[in-house]
Protein backbone atom coordinates (compact mmCIF):
# COMPACT_ATOMS: atom_id res chain seq x y z
CA UNK A 1 0.00 0.00 0.00
CA UNK A 2 1.38 3.36 -0.97
CA UNK A 3 0.89 6.29 1.35
CA UNK A 4 2.40 9.66 2.14
CA UNK A 5 3.43 11.22 5.43
CA UNK A 6 3.12 14.98 5.51
CA UNK A 7 3.36 17.66 8.14
CA UNK A 8 -0.11 18.23 9.58
CA UNK A 9 0.01 21.79 8.25
CA UNK A 10 0.01 20.31 4.74
CA UNK A 11 -3.05 18.12 5.40
CA UNK A 12 -5.59 20.36 7.20
CA UNK A 13 -8.56 18.45 5.81
CA UNK A 14 -7.42 15.44 7.88
CA UNK A 15 -7.05 17.21 11.24
CA UNK A 16 -10.50 16.12 12.45
CA UNK A 17 -9.74 12.50 11.53
CA UNK A 18 -6.45 12.65 13.46
CA UNK A 19 -8.20 14.13 16.50
CA UNK A 20 -10.92 11.47 16.29
CA UNK A 21 -8.34 8.68 16.10
CA UNK A 22 -6.63 10.10 19.20
CA UNK A 23 -9.96 10.12 21.04
CA UNK A 24 -10.61 6.49 20.12
CA UNK A 25 -7.13 5.41 21.23
CA UNK A 26 -6.55 7.52 24.33
CA UNK A 27 -9.84 8.73 25.84
CA UNK A 28 -10.24 5.54 27.89
CA UNK A 29 -6.93 6.38 29.62
CA UNK A 30 -7.15 10.17 29.88
CA UNK A 31 -9.83 11.57 32.15
CA UNK A 32 -11.90 14.37 30.65
CA UNK A 33 -10.36 14.10 27.16
CA UNK A 34 -12.58 16.04 24.75
CA UNK A 35 -12.72 16.04 20.97
CA UNK A 36 -12.88 19.83 20.68
CA UNK A 37 -9.74 20.29 22.81
CA UNK A 38 -7.94 17.49 20.96
CA UNK A 39 -8.76 19.09 17.61
CA UNK A 40 -7.47 22.45 18.85
CA UNK A 41 -4.17 20.78 19.84
CA UNK A 42 -3.86 19.12 16.42
CA UNK A 43 -4.47 22.48 14.74
CA UNK A 44 -1.83 24.10 16.98
CA UNK A 45 0.83 21.54 15.98
CA UNK A 46 1.14 22.78 12.44
CA UNK A 47 4.66 24.00 11.92
CA UNK A 48 7.76 22.67 10.23
CA UNK A 49 11.18 22.48 11.82
CA UNK A 50 10.06 23.22 15.39
CA UNK A 51 8.15 21.69 18.27
CA UNK A 52 5.29 21.03 18.59
CA UNK A 53 4.64 19.46 15.22
CA UNK A 54 2.53 16.61 13.91
CA UNK A 55 2.58 14.27 10.93
CA UNK A 56 -0.31 12.65 9.10
CA UNK A 57 -0.15 9.51 6.97
CA UNK A 58 -2.69 9.44 4.16
CA UNK A 59 -3.53 7.85 0.82
CA UNK A 60 -6.02 9.10 -1.74
CA UNK A 61 -7.18 11.85 0.68
CA UNK A 62 -7.96 9.24 3.37
CA UNK A 63 -6.51 9.48 6.86
CA UNK A 64 -4.39 6.45 7.78
CA UNK A 65 -2.57 7.56 10.92
CA UNK A 66 -0.65 10.29 12.68
CA UNK A 67 1.83 11.19 15.40
CA UNK A 68 3.21 14.27 17.13
CA UNK A 69 6.47 15.61 18.52
CA UNK A 70 6.03 17.66 21.69
CA UNK A 71 8.32 19.60 24.01
CA UNK A 72 5.89 20.86 26.63
CA UNK A 73 4.25 18.20 28.73
CA UNK A 74 2.24 17.96 31.92
CA UNK A 75 4.33 18.29 35.08
CA UNK A 76 4.09 14.57 35.84
CA UNK A 77 5.85 13.64 32.59
CA UNK A 78 8.25 16.57 32.31
CA UNK A 79 11.34 14.56 33.36
CA UNK A 80 11.00 12.70 30.04
CA UNK A 81 10.85 15.33 27.35
CA UNK A 82 10.71 15.82 24.36
CA UNK A 83 7.98 13.34 23.45
CA UNK A 84 6.79 11.33 20.53
CA UNK A 85 3.06 11.37 21.25
CA UNK A 86 -0.26 10.24 19.89
CA UNK A 87 0.97 7.59 17.46
CA UNK A 88 -2.26 6.24 15.99
CA UNK A 89 -3.09 4.13 12.95
CA UNK A 90 -6.59 3.35 11.74
CA UNK A 91 -7.56 -0.12 12.96
CA UNK A 92 -8.33 -1.34 9.43
CA UNK A 93 -4.88 -0.26 8.20
CA UNK A 94 -2.66 -1.74 10.92
CA UNK A 95 0.08 -4.21 10.04
CA UNK A 96 1.00 -2.41 6.81
CA UNK A 97 4.02 -0.43 8.02
CA UNK A 98 2.19 2.85 8.58
CA UNK A 99 2.96 3.02 12.31
CA UNK A 100 6.61 2.12 11.78
CA UNK A 101 6.91 4.77 9.06
CA UNK A 102 5.30 7.44 11.27
CA UNK A 103 7.58 6.44 14.15
CA UNK A 104 10.66 6.74 11.95
CA UNK A 105 9.48 10.08 10.53
CA UNK A 106 9.29 11.47 14.07
CA UNK A 107 12.73 10.09 14.93
CA UNK A 108 14.19 11.61 11.76
CA UNK A 109 12.54 14.97 12.47
CA UNK A 110 13.78 15.01 16.08
CA UNK A 111 17.29 14.21 14.89
CA UNK A 112 17.10 17.01 12.29
CA UNK A 113 16.07 19.39 15.08
CA UNK A 114 19.23 18.44 16.97
CA UNK A 115 17.46 16.75 19.87
CA UNK A 116 19.72 14.35 21.79
CA UNK A 117 16.94 11.88 22.62
CA UNK A 118 13.22 11.30 22.31
CA UNK A 119 10.72 9.70 24.71
CA UNK A 120 7.35 8.02 24.52
CA UNK A 121 5.12 6.19 26.89
CA UNK A 122 3.20 3.09 25.98
CA UNK A 123 1.19 0.23 27.39
CA UNK A 124 3.45 -2.62 28.55
CA UNK A 125 2.19 -4.90 25.75
CA UNK A 126 3.70 -2.50 23.19
CA UNK A 127 7.21 -2.69 24.66
CA UNK A 128 8.50 -5.18 22.08
CA UNK A 129 7.12 -3.16 19.16
CA UNK A 130 9.24 -0.18 20.18
CA UNK A 131 12.23 -2.17 21.46
CA UNK A 132 12.71 -3.82 18.07
CA UNK A 133 12.98 -0.32 16.62
CA UNK A 134 15.76 0.81 18.96
CA UNK A 135 13.78 2.19 21.91
CA UNK A 136 14.79 1.29 25.47
CA UNK A 137 12.72 1.29 28.62
CA UNK A 138 13.81 4.11 30.93
CA UNK A 139 11.01 4.36 33.48
CA UNK A 140 7.43 3.77 34.47
CA UNK A 141 4.52 6.17 34.50
CA UNK A 142 1.15 6.05 36.22
CA UNK A 143 -1.77 8.39 35.66
CA UNK A 144 -4.90 7.42 37.54
CA UNK A 145 -5.35 3.70 37.00
CA UNK A 146 -3.36 3.65 33.76
CA UNK A 147 0.18 2.32 33.98
CA UNK A 148 2.68 2.76 31.18
CA UNK A 149 6.31 2.21 30.34
CA UNK A 150 8.45 5.18 29.40
CA UNK A 151 10.80 4.46 26.53
CA UNK A 152 13.68 6.47 25.08
CA UNK A 153 15.72 6.46 21.92
CA UNK A 154 19.07 8.21 21.76
CA UNK A 155 18.98 9.91 18.42
CA UNK A 156 22.63 9.69 17.54
CA UNK A 157 22.26 5.90 17.80
CA UNK A 158 18.92 5.63 15.96
CA UNK A 159 19.15 3.84 12.64
CA UNK A 160 16.94 4.58 9.66
CA UNK A 161 16.72 0.86 8.91
CA UNK A 162 15.20 0.15 12.35
CA UNK A 163 11.71 0.85 10.98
Amino acid sequence: MEFRIDYACDAPALHADFAGAQMTAFAPMIADMRLDATLLRVRAHVQRGALPTSFIAHADAAFLGGCSLLANTPADTRPWTPWLASLVVRADRRGRGIGAALLQRCVDEARALGLPELHLYCAPELHDYYATRGWQRCGDFTRGTWQAMVMRIRLQAARADAA
